[in-house]
């Protein structure tokens, strides 16, 4: 691990011409504020106040994990103005419960005067080699629409899908009488928040780690109105809390439901829920439409308008969409996590206790040999004796596709990696990808089988 100084050695400070780059000091707080304002406008022409109220928030209040290291600006030395910034934002993600550090770069915005000069991709590179310079693996962007392979960030797994319906469609409380409550969190619940996000790993493959501060965060660290700020609610039975529900952005979707921008008023009266978990030996069944029900006359900490409809964003499957399928009216458009895994050797032996697992039960069980994978611009070689990972290291050799026992592109590896798909699924969007033998058959469809994961991500 490097120290801040030679992380920091790392980074160009120089732009073309009379722009210079470095590290967000107190004294920029003012004028990258107003540059969100002046970057980020409706069709109006009108600022974002509540991207601005994210920005200042992150200068004013204590984030678990953000420094004022982890933000960038470019200014124009001769005028003294900034022109561009953007953040990253240090997280921990888990894989099948195998943690790993995630850098999430955020809050992007250049001057439109001063755009087309390649500066956020600067700043994008600048900030991800500090990232992987601090020990995280993987960088994961979500709408950064500019984003390009020579980046190195591919799409791989669903940022944003979901399920919606109506209200008024849910079937009735039993008997008039709900059988949980809801009630906004509080920092006395933080165990109940971590113990219904750690029986949501057993189903998932991929979700964000929060440790306590985190979650303190989540409940009381944002203002009211920053674009971010979750509002957590409690699920209360009557022995006590059995689980938490997140409404995003202030009850404001948090995707276009048919079209609206982030961070501006709904058009129609619809919730939107970014987490929805229970503790252990809590139903679905009995809870899920309880709640849902609950979400169009709840009041809580912020204002909102009377809902007769919902928004699930809680990803491709859930158990909240298996309890009410029926009633689930509206499917979204899926937007995806761009992910950057720089060292995809250093990255799978992270991940080698979980591949060590999947081959349990299997054909490959006790395998003993070589994998070798062709990404086209580089080779892996997965060494195994009797199911064990001794050794995953690059692998080049003259010819090396026809040499290889899989050969495909990287970012159809990313998908399989982070379960977005199995190969029979993926394959036909790669006609470039091939099976050459045997051993590429019966090895990787075990490795990396498709799988659902739950990312409500760290902001």
């Amino acid at each position: 691990m490097l120290t801040t100084s030679e992380v920091s050695a790392l980074i160009p400070d120089t732009l073309a011409g009379d722009l210079v780059s470095r590290t967000a000091t107190a004294a920029d707080r003012d004028a990258v504020v107003d540059l969100q304002g002046v970057a980020h406008v409706g069709p109006d022409g009108r600022a974002s106040d509540s991207i601005k109220l994210w920005q200042r928030d992150l200068f004013d209040r204590p984030h678990p994990t953000v420094t004022l290291d982890d933000m960038m600006v470019v200014a124009d030395r001769r005028t003294g103005d900034i022109v561009a910034s953007l953040m990253i934002v240090p997280q921990v993600w888990s894989y099948a419960r195998v943690s790993f550090g995630v850098g999430r770069p955020e809050l992007a915005a250049t001057r439109p005067d001063y755009r087309g000069r390649g500066l956020m991709a600067h700043l994008m590179w600048s900030l991800a080699k500090r990232s992987e310079a601090r020990g995280e693996l993987v960088q994961a962007a979500s709408d950064f629409l500019h984003l390009t392979d020579q980046m190195g960030y591919h799409m791989a797994l669903p940022q944003r899908s979901g399920r919606g319906g109506r209200v008024a469609d849910l079937p009735p409380a039993p008997a008039d009488v709900e059988p949980v409550r809801l009630r906004p969190a509080t920092m006395a619940d933080v165990d109940v928040l971590a113990r219904a996000d750690e029986r949501m790993r057993e189903r998932v493959l991929l979700s964000c780690l929060r440790d306590e501060a985190q979650w303190r965060h989540e409940v009381a660290g944002r203002s009211p109105g920053n674009m971010v700020r979750d509002e957590v609610l409690i699920i209360e039975a009557p022995h006590g809390p059995v689980g938490y529900l997140a409404i995003g952005y202030g009850g404001i979707p948090t995707f276009p439901v048919p079209s609206w921008l982030p961070g501006q008023p709904c058009p129609e009266p619809v919730v939107s829920i970014t987490s929805f978990e229970l503790v252990s030996d809590v139903s679905w069944f009995d809870t899920a439409p309880s709640v849902l029900r609950q979400l169009a006359t709840t009041t809580t900490d912020q204002e909102r308008a009377p809902t007769s409809g919902f928004m699930l964003w809680l990803g491709s499957v859930h158990p909240a969409y298996a309890v009410v399928s029926d009633r689930l009216t509206r499917d979204s458009e899926q937007v995806g996590w761009f992910l950057r895994v720089p060292d995809l050797c250093a990255f799978l032996r992270r991940i080698s206790p979980v591949l060590e697992r999947r081959l349990v039960g299997s054909p490959a069980e006790s395998f003993t040999g070589d994998l070798k994978v062709d990404v086209y611009q580089e080779g892996l070689r997965l060494r195994f004796a009797a199911g064990r990972i001794l050794g995953i290291e690059p692998w080049d050799t003259p010819g090396r596709r026809r040499a290889s026992d899989a050969s495909l592109p990287r970012p159809m590896l990313l998908q399989l990696i982070f379960g977005q798909g199995d190969w029979d699924s993926l394959a036909p969007a790669y006609p470039d990808c091939r099976m050459q033998n045997g051993m590429g058959r019966l090895l990787l469809p075990r490795l990396f089988p498709r799988q659902p994961s739950a990312i409500w991500p760290l902001t």
